[in-house]
């Protein structure tokens, strides 16, 4: 009796989600300018799907939300919507219920979101678009050219400096479609990371409302890099390099993917380590802190953060890496 008063349950609940998920699947496809925000809403349906029953449960209303779209729609959106939030809502899911730690939990979250993210780039380039990923690079760089172009015009108009006009001019040079080809991995792993981080950060918010224990974000100052993680991408990025000297066209992918990385790397954490002095050693306000290290990132001033960001995953200034070179005794 309790075992069929829970298979009903969970057969309402399944529906309940599944219309809730197909909503908000059809508001993504057919709505384009909430896209960017459901991107993080819509896994939180199959999050909560999992942590309130099993994974059948949830497969099985992923499964009939693919479906719906694909017959009102078209059976590859449906299929792709389907594994790109199935995926993030079942590794959050995952996470949460095994009481992993914050940044298990991200990695698990970056890497659904990076698979996903990679099946719905084939499909809609090679199926949907019915053309090639070269031919897609093609079309980006020349309408990235011709904004650049039109914001050229724009500054001479205003009498912008010739100075600052070559810089400009120089810079559509670096937009080639190889170029922006060997990007493409570093783009889906960053972009990946940054979602795992955005979407733990409003899930929780969402789950803690409903009355689940998610464990909290570390604050931004006590963030750190793992000197192993830097070490890895270091290793790879010369693995790169020398397929490069060995003329192998897959070496600078792997090299421009870790050098790009481990600047990012490094400027994360140096915008950590300096958001830790603001905060703890000048007792700033989170406003100005904030005001300060935007204003600093997007200028020239964003070398001194990687600069710094190097420094400290070597010395680990904040004494948070428990796989630091130096250890005090």
């Amino acid at each position: 009796m309790k075992d069929q008063k829970y298979a009903t349950k969970s057969t309402v609940e399944a529906g309940i989600m599944t219309c809730i998920i197909l909503i908000l699947m059809l508001i993504n496809i057919y709505m384009p300018i909430f896209s960017y925000v459901l991107k993080f809403i819509l896994p939180i349906p199959v999050t909560l799907l999992y942590l309130r029953h099993n994974s059948k449960v949830t497969f099985t209303a992923l499964a009939a939300s693919g479906i719906l779209i694909s017959l009102i729609n078209n059976p590859l959106s449906g299929l792709t919507s389907a594994i790109m939030f199935g995926l993030t809502g079942i590794a959050l899911g995952y996470s949460i219920k095994r009481e992993l730690s914050v940044p298990t939990t991200i990695m698990l979250l970056a890497l659904a979101s990076l698979i996903g993210s990679v099946i719905d780039f084939t499909v809609y380039i090679t199926l949907i678009s019915g053309t090639s990923v070269t031919k897609f690079m093609s079309e980006v760089v020349r309408t990235i050219n011709e904004s650049m172009n039109m914001s050229i015009s724009f500054y001479e108009k205003m009498g912008m400096p010739s100075e600052q006009i070559k810089m400009f001019k120089s810079m559509i040079g670096i937009f080639t479609v190889d170029y922006m080809m060997k990007l493409i991995p570093s783009a889906l792993l960053i972009s990946s990371v940054i979602f795992a981080f955005l979407s733990y950060i409003i899930t929780r918010l969402i789950l803690r409302k409903l009355g689940y224990n998610i464990k909290e974000m570390p604050k931004f100052s006590k963030m750190y890099i793992d000197i192993r993680f830097v070490t890895i991408l270091a290793i790879t990025m010369l693995i790169g390099i020398i397929l490069i000297r060995l003329n192998i066209a897959v070496g600078e992918y792997i090299s421009i993917s870790s050098e790009l990385m481990l600047l990012y790397t490094f400027l994360f954490d140096g915008i950590a380590l300096v958001t830790y002095y603001l905060s703890n050693k000048l007792s700033l306000s989170k406003g100005v802190i904030v005001a300060l290290i935007v204003f600093t990132t997007v200028s020239q001033l964003a070398i001194v953060y990687i600069i710094l960001g190097v420094i400290d995953i070597i010395a680990d200034f904040r004494k948070l890496d428990p796989n630091r070179i130096w250890k005090t005794s």
